[in-house]
């Protein structure tokens, strides 16, 4: 039976929430929850009720986060973005501390979004989203003990892909992760 409106709408703001944690910004966080809705919409014929409806938003939400990123790579960015500014707190500490959350959450996103679609899938349901193993198995289609495998294979996946990317710092850096490249650079 396909959803109503008003029941996937009662799910905003947990996948405005999800969203956010996996680009680090809110107003852009509400601009693809709000395509998860739509998507929704369009497609609520398709819900068939296996899973949870909050986990059938949180696995549009999830395809709409990697075309993202996917977009973003292929058309990197080169102004700085002004939301982010307003996004900023009043006090230095708590606004130091917001935007740098901020750049960790888009860049372990970029980053997560290399991982193979499976591995990034249940990576992103599990530890972004919170589902558990037997929901992300009902909505991917696949066993418990497959998602359990594909958790572990796409963290290994992603802890090699930042090794291999990022230079972490924390606790000793201002920037505490920084691209390999820009790190590595000989100072001047």
């Amino acid at each position: 039976m396909a959803p109503d409106a008003r029941d996937m709408l009662s799910h905003r703001p947990a996948i405005v929430a999800f969203v956010r944690k996996l680009v680090g910004n809110h107003a852009l966080a509400e601009d693809i929850a709000q395509d998860t809705f739509v998507r929704a919409a369009r497609t609520a014929a398709k819900f068939r009720g296996d899973a949870s409806l909050q986990s059938w938003l949180s696995a549009i939400a999830v395809n709409l986060v990697r075309d993202h990123f996917r977009k973003i790579a292929r058309h990197p960015e080169t102004t700085d973005n002004p939301s982010a500014l307003e996004a900023v707190p009043d006090d230095l500490e708590t606004a130091e501390l917001t935007v740098l959350k901020q750049e960790m959450s888009s860049c372990i996103g970029r980053y997560a979004a290399q991982l193979p679609s499976p591995q990034y899938d249940v990576v992103i349901l599990h530890d972004m989203a919170g589902l558990g193993h037997r929901e992300i198995a009902v909505e991917l289609k696949l066993s418990e003990a497959n998602s359990r495998v594909l958790l572990h294979r796409g963290r290994a996946a992603l802890r090699r892909i930042l090794e291999q990317n990022c230079v972490l710092s924390l606790g000793q850096d201002d920037i505490p992760c920084e691209p390999a490249a820009i790190k590595n650079q000989p100072e001047k």
